[in-house]
């Protein structure tokens, strides 16, 4: 029998007892965790995150269909952590990014190839018939373009093209910067009409993100303006090769020449800037596509340019074309969700002078080509062929050598041919006097 007994016990002191109960279960759970909780507990933490502002991570592992990251990337296994074995934890992800960016840039460099590269040195000049259209045609961010054809419409009294045009020139006029500059596309019925009634279905279909974009640091925002300088880049690129007319090869055009797509690449600035995304886009478009140009190159960085100066309506008609491809791919329709989407609605958020002066940031860089060898020139361009780190300017002095070299043989054996014949005549000529 016992010596003390509870003769009445409160609900409280009741609660209480089971809470220590409770509470000394939990202890004694939290206590026994097993190796792979404490893996995936790591891995959850260090993941690798990707899309405009790093909001994803695991999409290619837990949601995407098996193989989709292998056909839609270059990047092998982006859900994957990659970091030297003297990284300490903190610094897994600055690693990770470090080294997949050297692994990019390796595996560019592995499938240069300089002979293809020198085949399409001097295109221009010796004709092809996608290099002509692609720098002869008039897209549809020219209005200067679209005017020169009303004119020449008018005077051929082409009634028909004349209005179709004078259409055309009334949704791509963006001339009233005052409407322009105004933040919600939808405030003014002048910017409504602007776009297209599929444009504009297009708008309003577009889920919103969940970012706030009134949290996002100056660093984010500039990230996200030199992801937007890359995708633009490939889309202008596809854009002009394609003449305004998407085939079944954009979207793959558009993933293989933007880093921001093809690597997940993520910008840091200020230790990223323009010139290395427009170098790394450039270094791209003369490893991979059917055309391999500089200078064609160098006409979509300056085309992109005019996008960004024209303003933000532009710029949301070239990314809504953009989105178009992607959500036509059976491979590539998820970067409309990572990228493109955020994209658009980030533009409409932020002011008009913001991307008409990125865009002069971007042209001021391409002034410095036209300057380079004037006396009175102490800038250097910062996307010349030396910088791409290509060897460019090797192969093409190699190659002038050779042709010189070929030609001067050439010319010896011509030589040779000619004193041969004068030889073999005995240096007399043959007259023939006639009979006497």
């Amino acid at each position: 029998r016992p010596l003390v007994q509870v003769i009445y016990k409160s609900d409280c002191d009741q609660y209480a007892d089971e809470g220590y109960r409770a509470e000394d279960t939990n202890n004694n759970n939290a206590s026994v965790t097993t190796p792979m909780e404490e893996l995936l507990s790591i891995n959850s933490q260090h993941c690798p995150t990707y899309g405009l502002f790093r909001n994803f991570s695991n999409v290619f592992r837990d949601y995407a269909r098996e193989g989709l990251a292998h056909e839609m990337l270059e990047c092998p296994s982006p859900d994957e952590t990659v970091a030297s074995a003297h990284t300490c934890d903190e610094n897994i992800g600055k690693d990770h990014e470090q080294i997949k960016r050297l692994q990019r840039i390796q595996m560019e460099n592995d499938k240069f190839d300089g002979d293809r590269y020198l085949t399409d040195l001097y295109i221009m000049d010796e004709g092809d018939m996608i290099f002509d259209t692609a720098t002869e045609m008039v897209p549809h961010w020219s209005v200067k373009g679209e005017q020169e054809k009303l004119t020449k419409a008018m005077q051929n009294d082409g009634h028909s093209e004349v209005i179709a045009i004078a259409s055309k020139l009334e949704n791509l006029s963006t001339a009233d910067e005052s409407i322009a500059a105004n933040t919600n596309q939808s405030d003014t019925p002048n910017q409504a009409s602007f776009f297209t009634p599929e444009e504009s279905h297009q708008l309003a279909t577009i889920p919103p993100s969940s970012n706030n974009h009134h949290q996002l640091t100056p660093e984010q925002h500039r990230s996200a303006k030199l992801s937007l300088l890359d995708l633009l880049f490939s889309y202008v690129y596809d854009h002009r090769t394609t003449d305004g007319d998407p085939t079944v090869e954009s979207s793959w055009t558009i993933m293989i020449l933007s880093p921001s797509l093809s690597w997940l690449e993520n910008y840091h600035p200020p230790y990223d800037d323009i010139p290395n995304v427009l170098r790394w886009c450039i270094r791209r478009s003369l490893i991979y596509p059917y055309l391999r140009s500089y200078d064609l190159a160098i006409m979509v960085v300056q085309d992109v340019s005019t996008i960004l100066m024209k303003g933000r309506r532009v710029v949301i008609r070239c990314l809504l074309q953009l989105r178009k491809i992607m959500e036509k791919s059976e491979v590539h329709y998820l970067f409309n969700k990572l990228y493109v989407d955020p994209l658009i609605e980030w533009v409409q958020k932020i002011e008009e002078k913001d991307i008409q002066d990125f865009g002069k940031e971007v042209n001021s860089i391409l002034a410095g080509r036209h300057k380079v060898g004037k006396e009175e020139c102490t800038e250097t361009f910062l996307l010349d062929k030396q910088f791409l780190d290509m060897g460019l300017v090797g192969l093409e002095e190699s190659m002038l050598m050779s042709s010189s070299d070929d030609d001067r043989g050439d010319d010896e054996e011509e030589e040779h041919n000619g004193d041969e014949e004068s030889r073999s005549s005995g240096g007399f000529s043959y007259h023939d006097d006639g009979d006497d």
